[in-house]
């Protein structure tokens, strides 16, 4: 709508109006005019000053004041009748009110009828008032957000009330062409002199392009007349882009594996109400729902997984609205469940006394805590475990991590492997697994080489005896001969 520019004057051209003679010297002093940018309908009281001057003999007394246009025949807009009497010195003010329908420029006068009491002589004061009524209402001012054929925008009206007076009944109505209004209707049961109110409203644009959106106050002045102003706008809009990605990945292990999921909105429209889903035949997912994911924006959600089996292949879907239609969204991804798994590495295994000492590690080659881990000789034909460690109790062996042990076997004839088990828990279930441990021939043997027949196998650690006995005597003899020495100086 073409914009309304309003400009208000109001001119008092002050020429006194003075009447001296028969006793009586008075004068109209000033006339008074409100509001001073009067708008076409609205109230505008005009109040003169009439003055019994001091020097006057006798009073005034007022029979009519009256306004009247100052040419163009005989007009008079308004009057009072039998305002009063006016001593000499005195003066009195009396309202004139008249309200002008359209845009106008006016010159009025202000009359004066009266006369002297005391001698009957008649007194006629004039006054010059200039008035100028203009077109004058309230700004108004829309803003939209950036809008999407489709899809549910917003925007505000703001009223800023310039008037110098208040106004009441206020209502701010927003429409449009090619474009449905949600809510469009704001009330405000005044605004002050000087105030700015916002009215907020809701729109949906049927296709792209231009688009008229037209703003309506409605509102009632002080002196009662109900008005009317529009403003209207034109915006542009956009040709609704879709595009959502899924990214789907698994995160984490064990009975805190779950399924990330990647929400991505590359379209130029909000999507809202989003709901998450998984489905896989070797595995079940709790679903995940998103409220809003704006364009040019990201949510990742994570649905919780248990898996059935090590390796389950999955289908996401993601169900979302867009504006008025329904849409969605999928991706595949495939998840892979490595539990705690205990591999003995680093095997070695050492004759001793007649035993075979097996040692190594207890390795997690798994992505989750292995705990109570037991490694044990395995009693077959042929093995038997022994002591000091039939079994080796391990403990707890984190993801990617090992703990050494050692156990202990003997066997009897002609044995090639020892059975070792390892146990563990996993995610609460306990798991077993046996190793076949190589028995070399040629196995290192830590024995003590055993003594012959004819005792010369000592012989070399009596002699290696004897020697260290001498020299600890000669030690001690000396150390004596040295303390004797040392008393005799005494």
């Amino acid at each position: 709508m073409r914009r309304l520019i309003v400009a208000l004057v109001v001119l008092a051209t002050v020429v006194p109006a003075t009447v001296a003679g028969a006793g009586v010297n008075a004068t109209i002093t000033d006339v008074d005019v409100s509001p001073g940018a009067p708008a076409p309908g609205e109230t505008i009281t005009f109040t003169p000053t009439v003055r019994n001057l001091q020097s006057s003999d006798d009073p005034l007394r007022i029979r009519a004041i009256a306004l009247r246009r100052a040419s163009g025949g005989l007009t008079e807009y308004t009057r009072v009748e039998s305002v009063g009497t006016i001593s000499p010195g005195a003066d009195i003010s009396v309202p004139l009110t008249h309200a002008f329908d359209n845009t106008v420029t006016r010159d009025l006068r202000v009359f004066v009828y009266a006369y002297n009491p005391n001698t009957g002589d008649s007194v006629q004061l004039r006054y010059p008032v200039t008035v100028s009524v203009r077109e004058r209402h309230p700004q108004l001012a829309i803003e939209t957000n950036d809008s999407i054929a489709g899809v549910d925008s917003s925007g505000h009206v703001t009223v800023a009330n310039g008037l110098n007076t208040s106004i009441s009944n206020v209502e701010v109505s927003v429409d449009g062409d090619g474009v449905e209004m949600l809510d469009g209707r704001t009330v405000f049961a005044s605004l002050a002199a000087g105030e700015t109110a916002t009215a907020p409203f809701r729109f949906r644009p049927e296709s792209s392009g231009p688009h008229e959106l037209t703003a309506t106050l409605s509102y009632t002045i002080a002196s009662g007349t109900d008005r009317t102003v529009r403003r209207t706008e034109t915006i542009r809009t956009e040709e609704l882009r879709e595009g959502v990605v899924l990214d789907a990945s698994g995160v984490g292990s064990g009975q805190n594996r779950a399924l990330a999921v990647d929400v991505i909105n590359q379209g130029n429209a909000p999507i809202q109400d989003v709901v998450v889903t998984a489905t896989s035949e070797n595995a079940t997912f709790r679903r995940a729902i998103v409220r809003e994911v704006g364009p040019g924006n990201a949510t990742e959600v994570r649905l919780n997984t248990t898996l059935t089996e090590p390796r389950a292949d999955v289908a996401v879907e993601a169900t979302y609205e867009i504006g008025t239609a329904e849409r969605s969204a999928s991706a595949t991804a495939e998840l892979r469940s490595v539990p705690g798994t205990i591999d003995l590495t680093g095997l070695t295994v050492t004759r001793e006394g007649g035993r075979l000492q097996i040692t190594g590690s207890a390795s997690n080659v798994g992505m989750t805590t292995a705990n109570s881990v037991v490694v044990g000789v395995v009693p077959t034909d042929g093995v038997t475990p022994v002591a000091p460690n039939k079994d080796y109790f391990v403990g707890t062996v984190p993801a990617s991590d090992f703990v050494s042990f050692d156990v202990y076997a003997r066997t009897d004839g002609d044995v090639s492997a020892v059975p070792v088990e390892v146990s563990y828990l996993v995610d609460g279930d306990r798991k077993r697994q046996t190793f076949r441990v190589d028995v070399a021939s040629d196995a290192p043997d830590r024995e003590t080489p055993s003594s012959s027949g004819d005792g010369l196998g000592l012989l070399p650690v009596v002699a290696v005896a004897g020697v260290a006995l001498l020299v600890v005597v000669g030690i001690l003899v000396r150390w004596y001969r040295r303390d004797d020495g040392d008393d005799a100086d005494l």
